[in-house]
């Protein structure tokens, strides 16, 4: 049965994964007791929220396991959660809610490390470039992504996933956008993802490397814990009910096979 628990305008989900979801912009609730940012960007991520939840519902349903689940309900406007404190807010009240997101996802790193002593974090936006493509970033621009792969390749020590290597049957290039990354998985059900074999860079320039959430929780400065910031599209990702829940169980399956072939382990066969 999957639980959560709301405190400060963070829903939490305690999990049993070594997975970390996280959704810091798809939440709409305004206290009056904290101050509206006058700064910065306001968008909401409609409906990431909705989706993250149904993306755990389906690891339950496919594993019996719950990952661990970090999402934000306040909005946006009121604290933005992806970014440096200096930048998040301007009312101290909302260093509140900010320090619960942060602490929660610190929180279940070291749980997942105790247990498994690896796993993967995944930071969840939504974005509306023209292509509606899916963007998975490893905080190298677009630009990084264009290179040839021995260039790219020395690039592997600014990536969110630099310690995957640790772990994966596959080299860095095929981590980022072989057959067997998550982007490439993701095409093999019908959603066209950067970087992949198939769009290995985005080709009108438009594309989300990832952000604060991702270079904090990452394995960019160590540690076995790797990160990835997904964007999904509007249309045919987080539009409609079915098409969430269409997109939760494409994402999910293409996240247990990644998770078989770089970090040796079936999620379905687990000890609780």
């Amino acid at each position: 049965m999957i639980r959560s628990t709301t405190k400060h305008y963070i829903e939490f989900f305690d999990g049993n994964l070594p997975i970390i979801l996280s959704a810091p912009h798809g939440g709409e609730e305004m206290p009056s007791e904290i101050k509206t940012r006058t700064s910065g960007v306001f968008d909401k991520d409609d409906f990431t929220l909705e989706l993250t939840k149904d993306i755990i519902e389906e690891f339950y349903n496919k594993t019996g396991f719950t990952p661990y689940g970090i999402i934000a309900t306040i909005s946006r406007k009121k604290v933005d959660i992806n970014r440096e404190i200096y930048e998040a807010y301007e009312d101290e009240k909302a260093s509140i809610p900010y320090n619960q997101f942060h602490h929660l996802i610190k929180s279940s790193k070291e749980s997942i490390e105790k247990r498994f002593g690896k796993g993967l974090y995944i930071d969840i936006h939504g974005q509306s470039h023209p292509k509606g493509y899916l963007e998975f970033g490893y905080l190298l621009d677009n630009d990084i992504l264009k290179l040839h792969e021995t260039e790219l390749k020395e690039n592997q020590d600014k990536s969110s996933i630099r310690t995957l290597n640790n772990f994966s049957q596959e080299g860095f290039i095929d981590q980022l956008r072989g057959p067997h990354s998550l982007g490439s998985l993701m095409c093999n059900h019908g959603f066209d993802s950067i970087p992949s074999v198939k769009l290995p860079y985005a080709s009108d320039g438009n594309y989300f490397e990832g952000a604060y959430d991702t270079i904090r929780y990452g394995s960019l400065n160590g540690g076995n814990i790797s990160g990835i910031q997904i964007e999904f599209p509007y249309l045919g990702c987080r539009d409609t009910k079915e098409n969430r829940k269409q997109c939760a169980k494409a994402f999910v399956d293409s996240i247990l096979k990644f998770m078989i072939i770089h970090f040796q382990l079936d999620l379905k066969k687990i000890t609780p």
